[in-house]
């Protein structure tokens, strides 16, 4: 009995110290770093249907890779990338296609509180792209990551009322305050969407997942159309080490 009440208090001192660790990383700068790619040989090559009538939407709040604090300060500092090999690998394969590489520092928040991004990539039809879609990278006791993200086939000529209708993200207001660099999730006047005409796609895939995920781990998340590659980096302070 005695062994086995000690084994419970270490249990309960590892759980409590994960829990503790997993409250210090809120608000902590992380180092994020994705790649999205294409298989180019698509649906063919895969035992799977287009689905026929995709739920395609963006949150009403978002960031982009322009969007700033009320310092003026980014709130996605964009860095080197680090897996530039794994971008080249993709890109010497006749297999696959790079459309979205970039690595950027963030604050990480509780989900709740941490902001969706805007991704996109490939080729344009207008202003719409191949990949669109948004992230979320929040902290809780791991690292969590959720993608809302689609692939598009674009028709020509373009398809005008039929088909599946590309959605946009929502206009941010100026008078929307910016708290983002305060914590909650924040709107952004960096983007400016024009009320252009509608843009129909012949066929789309989704990616909705949800993937939990530790520090420095290289994660793969997988699609018969598209997959993506992704890595959460602690941003370490001056003077730390390990």
């Amino acid at each position: 009995m005695t062994r086995f009440l000690k084994l419970c208090s270490a249990l309960l001192m590892v759980l409590s110290a994960t829990s503790t660790q997993a409250a210090s990383y809120a608000g902590t700068t992380f180092e994020i770093e994705m790649i999205v790619f294409s298989r180019t040989a698509g649906m063919d090559g895969a035992r799977e249907d287009w689905p026929a009538a995709p739920r395609l939407s963006y949150p009403g709040r978002w960031i982009d890779f322009s969007s700033t604090g009320d310092d003026g300060a980014p709130l996605l500092d964009q860095v080197p990338t680090q897996l530039d090999n794994k971008a080249a690998a993709l890109k010497r394969s006749s297999s696959y296609r790079v459309l979205f590489h970039k690595a950027w520092q963030q604050r990480l928040w509780q989900k709740r509180r941490a902001p969706s991004i805007l991704v996109s990539g490939g080729e344009t039809n207008g202003r719409h792209s191949e990949l669109e879609g948004t992230i979320k990278v929040s902290v809780s006791r791991y690292l969590h990551l959720s993608t809302n993200l689609w692939m598009s086939e674009f028709a020509s000529p373009a398809m005008d009322g039929r088909g599946i209708l590309l959605p946009t993200p929502s206009r941010q207001q100026d008078d929307e305050p910016l708290e983002l660099s305060a914590g909650p999730a924040g709107t952004s006047g960096a983007m400016r969407l024009r009320a252009d005409a509608p843009v129909y796609a012949a066929h789309v895939a989704q990616l909705q997942q949800e993937r939990r995920m530790r520090s420095g781990e290289l994660h793969y998340l997988d699609h018969p159309l598209f997959g993506v590659l992704i890595q959460v980096r602690k941003v370490e302070k001056p003077g730390e080490s390990g």
